[in-house]
Order: C-alpha cells, then structure tokens, then sequence
C-alpha cells in the first residue's frame, strides 16, 4: 500500500492534521487488519473499492462510501481489503471536528457513519468535488475550498483542544493532568469537555498516543527489540507496554504488530 500526504494551508491548521491518499492493488489478495485504540478523526472518500469493516467479531460490511469516522477507545475492529484500493483522507485536528461542524465527537467513539447522515448535502458537495478531481493535487485543492468555505461559521478550536494536540506532539509522554493545570478547569469539566471534543477520556488518548507512537516505531525498524521500543515510548518497562497492547490493541505486542503490519 503506498500512502501520500499533505499538509493543509495555515488557516486550516487549527483544524486539520493532514491530507492523505492510500493505494494498493490486492487484486484476489485478501488481507485483513486490526484497528488498535487510535485518537484519528476523519473523513474517508473511497474512489475504488471500499474496506469491509466488523467490530466485535460481527459480519462485516462495506464502509460508507463518504464516511465519518470517530476516534477508536478499545480494540476489536478489523478492516478487510482486496481488489483496488484508492481512499482519500481528511485528518482533523483534536477537537477540529466539533469546531468545524458542531460534531460531539464523543458520539462517534468506535464508529464510522455516513458523512450526510450527520452534514447532509453539504457532504456531498465534498463527494462531488472529489469524484470530479484528476488527482491526488485536485482532490487536496477540492478538500482544502471545501474547508474553507466553512471556516467563517467554525468555532475556534480552545485550550483543550490545543492540549490534545499538545499530547499528541509529545507521543503521549506527560502526564494529561500537567497539561490540565492550564486550564483552570476541575478535573471533571475538563475530562468531560476533553472527551467531548476528541471521543476519549484524556488517560485513555494518551495511552493510545503513546502505543500509537510504539506500532510506528517498530514498524520503522522491525529488527528493534520490545524492550527498547517500550523505553522509546515512554513506558516504565515492557510489561506496561504489554499490558497497553492488551487493553488497546487486544494481543499481546508481538501477535498484534504481526497482524497490524499485514499491510506492507
């Protein structure tokens, strides 16, 4: 699979990590991968085939052709992928989602649903647009208008927010209550304003930053050993990185990255 990204314009860097577009020709290949606890808030575009998706050992089925998709707080969702796989992505910002369109992210934790569903017409304008674009440069060009045209009714993006992506930046490192001091807010306003915002309880994203951040790591140098991943990370020792991969990815490190990594 070959993955390329962009980086939006500065007016929507408040809102928007980045642009990406993944393609891969499996033809009669099947191949299918876990989806470990991830703090991602997207929107999908699939101009090819599209992945079937079960959660909770559940059938699986085909994800919406223009999809929102939430933040993940626990494991147990396996994308399935064959044929020709052309996906484009918006990647938000912490707390983008809900500034741009009044979206409580909280509500789309472990799910993906239909983008009209929840923006109606307005998505597919997006669709349109996209369907429409020669390449991956007019699909960003297409996304990026798209965007713009509703930052003048987006709010923007506050101090808990800004503090996700600030443990996002940091791999999951400090401890969230550090950042939460900023705030002025009591531990309770501001974890449930925090979840509103990104889907999860503030613990759970950074264990899911910091685990995220472990996968990328290994992935970038396989022959690394757990242990020196696990320090790397963050975590006191590999037992926590263990015990994390349990609870957030559903396996222990080594049988998950083994089939995290099923795609090349």
């Amino acid at each position: 699979m070959w993955t390329r990204r962009h980086r939006p314009p500065a007016i929507l860097g408040d809102h928007i990590r980045f642009f990406a577009e993944r393609t891969a020709e499996l033809g009669d290949q099947s191949l299918s991968v876990p989806l470990p606890a991830r703090v991602d808030q997207l929107i999908e575009f699939y101009l090819e085939d599209r992945y079937l998706v079960s959660r909770d050992g559940r059938p699986a089925g085909p994800a919406p052709e223009l999809a929102i998709v939430g933040p993940q707080g626990r494991p147990g969702t396996w994308l399935h992928l064959s044929g020709s796989l052309k996906v484009f992505t918006i990647h938000f910002q912490p707390g983008g989602l809900n500034a741009l369109f009044g979206i409580a992210t909280s509500e789309l934790t472990d799910q993906g649903v239909e983008a009209q569903s929840l923006i109606g017409r307005s998505a597919d304008h997006l669709r349109d647009d996209l369907m429409q674009a020669e390449d991956f440069a007019e699909r960003v060009d297409a996304a990026q208008r798209w965007l713009v045209d509703r930052m003048s009714s987006a709010k923007p993006v506050d101090i808990v927010a800004r503090i996700a992506r600030a443990v996002i930046e940091s791999g999951g490192l400090p401890p969230v209550r550090e950042f939460a001091r900023q705030t002025g807010l009591s531990d309770r306003q501001f974890s449930r304003r925090f979840e509103h915002q990104t889907g999860l309880a503030p613990k759970v994203f950074a264990r899911a930053v910091r685990f995220g951040a472990a996968l990328e790591a290994k992935s970038e140098a396989p022959e690394r050993s757990w242990t020196d991943i696990a320090y790397e990370a963050g975590y006191a020792d590999q037992s926590h990185l263990i015990r994390d991969s349990r609870q957030l990815g559903g396996a222990p490190p080594r049988r998950f990255y083994a089939d995290w990594s099923a795609v090349p």
